[in-house]
């Protein structure tokens, strides 16, 4: 069901519904030199590796809709136009497709890609949707970069308008390139189609949505011996501004890869593993999956990993002292902001890949409390990383890293692609 638009909507709430994005939105004249009914336009952009037919694809904002046609090739860009001729007597050529109805600049001031009932990419201006502050007047807004975070980031104000072209790009060094994607540095990798991946999950919500994903990223789940998880987190949380290094989780300290605690020479600024959900709470054996799943584990300075212990995730405490902006008491842990939507991703994350089905983990379950117990299954508190998933979006580092996770572990995180499913699975108990 397509949702409802009001004014100034929250943009959390208003990609609560987004699925993947295999179109992107990439190029909006909404504010036109001349007559708004003549001059204004959309242009589509493919960054996927193949072409993307148009059937079932419309586009929208708060007055009406216009279903689209044809197809779009692999790194190809469509133009539509409200007025074929307006269009080309601006840039002497003709659009795409024509006749397109939406007011835009007109009131409008946001417009969606939609695929069925699914939202696939979104922008606004000039604060329609809150946040989206983008001002343009007799020139297009663009898209900056063909990976997307769903954010105002995302755009900038043109010096010249550039429709049916651009400089977006696609990664198909493996087997097609997803929009989504950080992308991945290593030449040799095999980039995941997202939208082939996820394709059983996309229209679902709530506990069938949950369902599916445990069923994808369970498959192909490559299972990593304890003494494997060493070199993959040196992979897996490398430093991009230095190959050598490896960003320690909490502290975010750039530390040497082979300062490992344990080795000769380690003292207590060396880095260890560190289980983001407790290992003691549900699967004290290096056996079991969770134990060794990279998807939890980071590089951790020895002694603020030691401080963390196995307390619940929450806000509050006193500084930590080590981990700038950190914050600690008896039974909960509060990370710096640049972290806390990671935290929380893995820890969703966590509970959706381990329901108990296997034999060889427990049923994982968040709970809305720091009352948890060794031995116990459990880690809280809900509502406070349902929010941290809110307020710290996935950046370009955690999505390197997803992608690199998949790589070795063969399977990914769906809330740091896809994390508005956390509104769809988890909203209902905290909103």
């Amino acid at each position: 069901m397509k949702r409802p638009i009001v004014w100034l909507l929250p943009a959390a709430m208003l990609y609560s519904s987004l699925s993947h994005a295999d179109l992107l939105i990439s190029e909006v004249l909404y504010d036109t030199p001349g007559t708004d009914s003549n001059e204004e336009w959309i242009e589509l952009y493919n960054p996927e590796c193949e072409s993307i037919s148009l059937s079932g694809y419309s586009i929208a904002d708060n007055g009406s809709s216009f279903t689209l046609s044809g197809s779009i090739p692999a790194g190809g860009y469509l133009t539509i136009a409200r007025n074929a001729s307006g269009f080309s007597a601006m840039y002497g050529s003709s659009p795409t497709l024509s006749g397109m109805s939406l007011a835009l600049g007109n009131s409008g001031d946001w417009v969606e890609l939609s695929n069925g009932s699914g939202t696939v990419d979104m922008v606004a201006w000039e604060n329609k949707v809150s946040g989206w502050d983008i001002n343009a007047k007799d020139v297009s807004i663009y898209r900056i970069s063909s990976v997307d975070t769903d954010s105002v980031s995302d755009w900038g104000v043109s010096g010249s308008d550039t429709p049916g072209t651009g400089s977006l790009t696609q990664n198909c060094s493996g087997n097609s390139g997803g929009s989504d994607s950080g992308g991945n540095t290593d030449d040799t990798s095999t980039v995941v189609n997202e939208a082939d991946y996820y394709s059983d999950a996309i229209g679902l919500s709530g506990a069938a949505l949950k369902a599916e994903l445990q069923d994808i990223i369970s498959a192909n789940h490559t299972k990593l011996t304890y003494s494997e998880v060493w070199t993959a987190l040196q992979y897996t949380d490398e430093d991009p501004n230095n190959t050598n290094n490896v960003i320690l989780f909490y502290s975010q300290r750039s530390a040497d890869k082979d300062d490992r605690d344990g080795t000769s020479g380690s003292d207590n600024d060396s880095w260890n593993r560190e289980h983001v959900w407790a290992k003691s709470l549900g699967f004290p054996s290096t056996g079991q999956y969770g134990y060794t799943d990279i998807h939890h584990l980071r590089p951790a300075d020895k002694t603020v990993n030691s401080s963390r212990g196995n307390k619940s995730f929450d806000n509050g405490g006193s500084a930590q002292g080590e981990a700038a902006n950190t914050f600690t008491d008896s039974d909960s842990w509060e990370p710096s902001n640049v972290v806390k939507g990671d935290v929380a991703r893995m820890i969703f994350y966590m509970e959706t890949r381990y329901d108990g089905s296997d034999g060889n983990m427990p049923n994982l379950e968040i709970i809305n409390s720091t009352s948890t117990s060794t031995g116990d299954p459990n880690i809280g508190v809900l509502c406070a990383l349902y929010q941290w998933n809110k307020t710290d979006p996935v950046d370009a580092y955690e999505q390197r890293r997803n992608d690199r996770i998949a790589e070795r572990q063969g399977n990914r995180n769906p809330f740091i692609d896809n994390p508005q499913w956390v509104d769809s699975i988890w909203g209902n108990r905290c909103n």
